[in-house]
């Protein structure tokens, strides 16, 4: 995986609802990350872009999502 904020198309407008800040950001919520994200925050330590120690600091939380109310 490749992160490029120099390249990316929204870039300066969306950076609040970037994947990479979301996954960097720590929570106060502590929930235990999943395993899609504990393979994401690899990926992210892997290329340099996390260090190990933020990784394992780092905890899920539980956001309310638009979609979700209307999927029903």
């Amino acid at each position: 995986m490749i992160v490029d904020c120099q390249t990316c198309p929204v870039r300066g407008t969306h950076c609040e609802d970037c994947v990479v800040n979301a996954m960097l950001t720590i929570s106060t919520h502590d929930l235990p990350v999943d395993r899609a994200e504990h393979d994401a925050l690899a990926t992210l330590v892997g290329v340099g872009l996390l260090d190990p120690q933020e990784a394992g600091r780092a905890t899920a939380r539980r956001e309310p999502w638009p979609g979700l109310a209307s999927a029903g």
